[in-house]
């Protein structure tokens, strides 16, 4: 499926009026901050180029491993 440039342009212009608004208050927002900012990436390559190569990512980062649990 390929996107008219308008398309692509009116969809970056929603992600950064999205990304403006938000307020970082907690893990789940951080993570969302971060979704948008690599749709925003994207789009941005798709805006600039025909022929862009999208690099595909796991919907949620990697996590850390925490500390073991101490046995009780």
């Amino acid at each position: 499926m390929s996107l008219s440039k308008r398309t692509v342009e009116m969809l970056l212009d929603l992600v950064e009026i999205k990304i403006s608004y938000m307020d970082v208050s907690d893990r789940e927002d951080a993570r969302d901050l971060q979704v948008l900012e690599r749709c925003r990436a994207e789009l941005k390559a798709l805006d600039h180029s025909d022929s862009a190569t999208i690099m595909s990512f796991a919907g949620a980062p990697a996590r850390r491993p925490g500390r073991p649990r101490a046995a009780l």
